[in-house]
């Protein structure tokens, strides 16, 4: 075999073992800004008293998933 081509199967070899080497890889999730009760009263006040309302009830529940999704990120990291 070639000179050549020992040095490559080296350097291939090399780089399949770089490869396996384990670096742990820590999502970086985004931070959740609290509400304050007096807002959340006001936010639930105003979504019962009018009933017409239907895409604001729908970002509220989809913002309680995006939070629920965060907070279990956050945890995640923190193991």
């Amino acid at each position: 075999m070639k000179k050549g081509a020992m040095g490559l199967y080296g350097l291939f070899f090399s780089f399949c073992l770089c490869a396996c080497s384990g670096q742990t890889v820590k999502p970086i999730c985004p931070q959740i800004t609290p509400w304050t009760a007096d807002f959340q009263r006001q936010a639930a006040t105003e979504i019962t008293t009018n009933p017409a309302l239907v895409a604001l009830p729908e970002i509220a529940r989809q913002d309680v998933v995006l939070r629920d999704q965060v907070r279990a990120c956050q945890k995640k990291v923190a193991q």
